[in-house]
């Protein structure tokens, strides 16, 4: 038969062999240690189960392969083949739950300022080598966004750094310099809306004079103007000279050899001099020469005559 038997550290009923009758057992919750009981008839009468059996049992065995599940032992019926151990394995009840059943209500006591600040520095100690197994336990893929994040924060810290160097290296104006820098503006404005056109004034007026001083003044015959066009095959003939020679004057003729050149279109105006164009009025003979200055042949001599009064415009057939 079965022995019930009721805790008296944590009220667990305990179900024991009943040859294990009069020996010393532990509560294998609350580790509490008890004698025991014999079972009892019907009339509450003790039966020895030792002396049925014959079993001696030693008062100094402590029985210790009990189980007891956390919750109340269920209720089992009494067979010929029932073993308490299969009814009573199951998981042992944790050290916390035992002492919370079996020890004593004792008042709560406030913690001294000692006993925080040690609880504080243990906890910080605990949470570094949580950080610190962290660390050691991250995969690849953890350690590439760390230096990912260090790069980032190595790019921040150049960035801070250029930005104070180019901050450093601008140059502060002083209250002086500023209002220098501001008359400076202010007289380049006047320049501008006032004093620019005075200044323009006195260039125009400045070169006026000095061309009027250092002209060339013609004192000479008076000077016609002469103009035409060469001809070849009734086509322009572009860079013939021309060459106006005098005839008929006589001994005193003063008239100069004058020229002309003839552009891409044939055209030409005679030339006195570099400072003047036209020709003094009379008979001229008419010489031509190529680009490369070699005399361009005529079918006949060809005279000109430059007058006083009308045009003075010819076409010149080579």
């Amino acid at each position: 038969m079965t022995i019930r038997y009721t805790c008296t550290g944590c009220e667990s009923v305990l179900k024991i062999k009943d040859e294990k009758a009069g020996t010393n057992g532990r509560c294998p919750k609350c580790k509490t240690e008890f004698v025991v009981p014999f079972p009892t008839d019907g009339d509450g009468i003790e039966i020895d189960v030792r002396a049925a059996s014959n079993v001696s049992a030693s008062t100094d065995t402590i029985v210790d392969d009990v189980d007891m599940p956390i919750e109340l032992t269920p209720e089992v019926e009494d067979s010929a083949d029932f073993d308490p151990l299969d009814v009573l394995s199951g998981p042992v009840a944790s050290a916390r739950t035992v002492a919370a059943r079996t020890s004593p209500a004792v008042p709560e006591k406030k913690p001294s300022v000692a006993e925080l600040m040690r609880d504080f520095e243990a906890g910080k100690k605990k949470d570094r080598k949580k950080d610190s197994a962290s660390e050691i336990s991250t995969p690849a893929a953890t350690t590439g966004s760390a230096d990912q994040t260090a790069g980032s924060a190595a790019s921040a810290l150049t960035r801070a750094y250029q930005q104070k160097r180019d901050s450093a290296s601008t140059p502060t104006l002083s209250v002086k310099d500023a209002k220098a820098a501001e008359q400076q503006l202010l007289m380049m404005d006047f320049i501008k809306k006032r004093a620019a056109p005075g200044i323009l004034i006195f260039f125009v007026l400045s070169y006026s004079w000095f061309w009027w001083m250092n002209r060339v003044e013609y004192t000479g015959l008076p000077l016609y103007e002469v103009t035409g066009q060469t001809l070849k095959g009734g086509q322009p003939a572009p860079k013939i000279q021309v060459f106006f020679e005098p005839v008929g004057g006589g001994i005193d003729d003063k008239r100069p050899l004058v020229k002309a050149v003839s552009d891409e279109e044939g055209n030409f105006r005679v030339m006195y001099d570099p400072s003047f164009y036209g020709a003094p009025a009379g008979q001229y003979r008419i010489g031509l020469m190529d680009e490369n200055g070699r005399p361009v042949e005529q079918s006949e001599a060809l005279t000109l005559t430059v007058k006083e009064d009308g045009e003075n415009e010819f076409k010149i057939n080579l």
